[in-house]
């Protein structure tokens, strides 16, 4: 397992090396953030929040590396990203709330209950419809990019619909097979309406 870690950051750090030099400053951010989020259940509900967000790193590190500049565009991609991941990782710590709270680990359940984990994940989702608009306006896309979007918002809504406190039983339709589909719809009405 070692040597798999010390072969892929290394691959990483040559990749890196081939890039915008923006990108080389910036190479630890992740490398840092993906080491620190597998503890934080130990220490903080928000970890959640924290994996959303080093998610969230993609879309930004694609732009740096490949325009060299972080204009807010491309802040407004990545907390969109951000904001869908933390939203369907609620979803998913509701399968592991009484292990979590047998361990004493922390998570949104936790802490907040089933209703609040739902309520959490409508407030990520509705930012992540809002980010996106705000990206589509500040970059001026095209019709496909909107239809996208409008996509997106319905199968979030759908998503919400599968599952509700007190009645999981869908929630592995709504956390995997959703959240698949939403991510394969969204790629292929950007890459359209940019080609």
């Amino acid at each position: 397992m070692v040597a798999f870690c010390v072969l892929a950051l290394g691959v990483y750090l040559v990749a890196v090396w081939q890039l915008d030099p923006l990108v080389r400053w910036l190479a630890p951010v992740p490398v840092i953030a993906f080491v620190v989020y597998p503890y934080l259940k130990r220490f903080t509900w928000m970890c959640h929040l924290w994996l959303g967000a080093v998610d969230g790193l993609a879309p930004v590190g694609a732009w740096a590396a490949i325009k060299g500049q972080l204009p807010w565009q491309a802040w407004a991609l990545g907390v969109a990203v951000a904001a869908w991941v933390s939203g369907f990782d609620l979803f998913y710590a509701l399968f592991d709330v009484e292990v979590d709270r047998e361990q004493g680990l922390h998570s949104w359940a936790t802490r907040f209950g089933e209703r609040g984990s739902f309520a959490g994940a409508r407030a990520l989702h509705l930012a992540t419809i809002v980010l996106l608009v705000a990206a589509g306006v500040g970059l001026h896309v095209g019709l496909l990019y909107w239809i996208g979007v409008a996509i997106v918002a319905f199968l979030l809504l759908y998503e919400h619909t599968l599952v509700r406190p007190g009645d999981l039983r869908r929630l592995d339709a709504a956390f995997f097979t959703m959240n698949g589909v939403i991510s394969l719809a969204f790629f292929a009405f950007v890459l359209a309406d940019v080609l």
